[in-house]
């Protein structure tokens, strides 16, 4: 039986990284005595999914024989376009993850996936209590979604999805273009789609502050252990 696919969104150029990168991909950086990517590798087996990344092509051979397969992206760094860009090989349900993006406890990952294949919704979504993340979420009187770095907001959404393919839908087809907010568009339409909290600590790499916060994190853990 056909594995549901799990793709990892690592197109993007880590500009602001590369002091510590060297101008690798950051998914290749180590977090508590594993790489992120490893770490993904990690979430995608306790899901039971298939891992693929999606990566550029200057990147490719350092993903190469790691354990997911690689699709090449060269049309966009833009996390959204890519994921736009994901239909050229993907025509079931499946799930996406930032590949900055570092969840500390899996268990509501599965849930999510879980009941959006016992609803059959459209698209299912974690939301945090925090502003961090650029898609904002407003949940009354009905959920609706912005995205935005601008204002207060009680909600924001981690970069985690489970995805129908019809929400390729509410993305433009042209490869180049920006997918502008689907999730918005696929709400004012009437698509079902489940939102769930998350209360674990999440991170997102994009700043040495950023992996500097999630490295003491672990280190943290690791001592309470």
């Amino acid at each position: 039986m056909k594995k549901t696919k799990m793709i990892l969104l690592a197109a993007g150029l880590g500009t602001r990284l590369w002091t510590v990168t060297g101008g690798r991909p950051k998914q290749l950086l180590e977090v508590g005595g594993m790489t992120l990517f490893d770490r993904h590798l990690a979430l995608a087996e306790f899901l039971g999914l298939e891992p693929a990344v999606v990566t550029r092509p200057e990147f490719a051979a350092d993903f190469a024989g790691r354990g997911a397969e690689v699709w090449i992206e060269d049309e966009s760094p833009d996390m959204l376009v890519t994921l736009s860009n994901t239909r050229r090989h993907v025509r079931e349900d499946y799930v996406w993850v930032g590949g900055d993006m570092l969840f500390t406890d899996f268990q509501p990952l599965r849930e999510l996936l879980a009941a959006h294949r016992a609803a059959g919704s459209a698209g299912a979504f974690l939301y945090a209590r925090t502003d961090r993340f650029k898609a904002k979420l407003t949940l009354e009187p009905a959920p609706a979604v912005v995205l935005t770095r601008q204002g207060s907001h009680p909600f924001s959404l981690p970069c985690f999805g489970v995805h129908a393919p019809r929400l390729y839908d509410y993305m433009p087809d042209d490869p180049g273009a920006p997918p502008g907010n689907y999730l918005q568009l696929a709400i004012e339409n009437g698509e079902p789609l489940l939102f769930r909290e998350y209360r674990a600590p999440v991170f997102e790499i994009d700043t040495p502050a950023d992996l500097a916060a999630t490295r003491r994190h672990f280190e943290r853990i690791a001592r309470a252990s």
